[in-house]
């Protein structure tokens, strides 16, 4: 097997809590910039092509990721599977490792996505949840903001909840936008085709606005109709974000 190439598909999981994200930036703490190192370092290389399924920015967590590289070496994927979670931070785990084709890319791969966001909804803060939901004290409408998560779903143009998405194609269909209170934890999940940079944080932001009655339920078909970022500058905390599925 000498001079073949071998394409590694990494399932994982992380706490976005202390990561500014996934992709690498020099001298601060990154996902991949954790995993390039210890990938490097099993496989004794100087470098190799690590691709995300996508992108997650400071502090938002993801409970399924793909990731693949291609290397020269051959490791049995088991073995891959157990040195990597030997070597990386707590924070980061490998929870499957297998050899795809050299054509597989996890980014163009994914046919979907769903994120889900948590809320804890209560005057007091809730110490297991720090930097695991965004905290709101102040009562929420949570039927204004399921009536409003309506006008969400289907084919739109969310250029008004993106912001510098380098040319990606603004027109999403989403497939659905759900809320679910349980106490005072309230959970919104929302599955996608594809998702433009913020645009999950901006609808949960939105959302929340219309919760606290800043906004009617009805404002969200002229905010997409605008397709103006200025006109929704409502972002929610990035902790209380996860990325909860990819559709390869």
């Amino acid at each position: 097997m000498e001079g073949e190439y071998f394409n590694y598909l990494l399932e994982l999981s992380f706490l976005g809590t202390g990561f500014h994200g996934w992709q690498y930036q020099p001298n601060v703490p990154t996902v991949q910039g954790e995993l390039l190192k210890a990938i490097t370092r099993l496989f004794k290389v100087e470098w190799v092509p690590l691709i995300g399924c996508s992108r997650t920015d400071a502090g938002v967590h993801a409970e399924q990721f793909f990731a693949n590289f291609k290397v020269d070496k051959y490791i049995e994927p088991y073995k891959v599977l157990k040195a990597l979670n030997g070597m990386l931070p707590p924070q980061i785990a490998v929870k499957g490792v297998s050899l795809v084709p050299l054509s597989f890319n996890s980014r163009f791969a994914a046919k979907g996505k769903i994120y889900r966001y948590l809320i804890w909804n209560n005057r007091i803060r809730n110490p297991f949840l720090l930097d695991r939901a965004w905290h709101i004290p102040f009562p929420l409408d949570v039927g204004a903001m399921e009536e409003a998560a309506k006008y969400f779903v289907g084919k739109h143009d969310f250029t008004t909840f993106a912001k510098n998405d380098e040319g990606r194609n603004p027109v999403i269909e989403v497939e659905y936008l759900q809320l679910q209170r349980d106490g005072d934890l309230i959970e919104i999940r929302i599955k996608a085709t594809h998702f433009l940079r913020y645009m999950v944080r901006r609808i949960v932001g939105t959302l929340v606005e219309i919760g606290l009655e800043r906004l009617k339920p009805h404002e969200v078909k002229e905010l997409l109709e605008k397709r103006d970022p200025s006109a929704a500058p409502y972002n929610a905390k990035p902790h209380g974000l996860y990325l909860y599925k990819v559709f390869l």
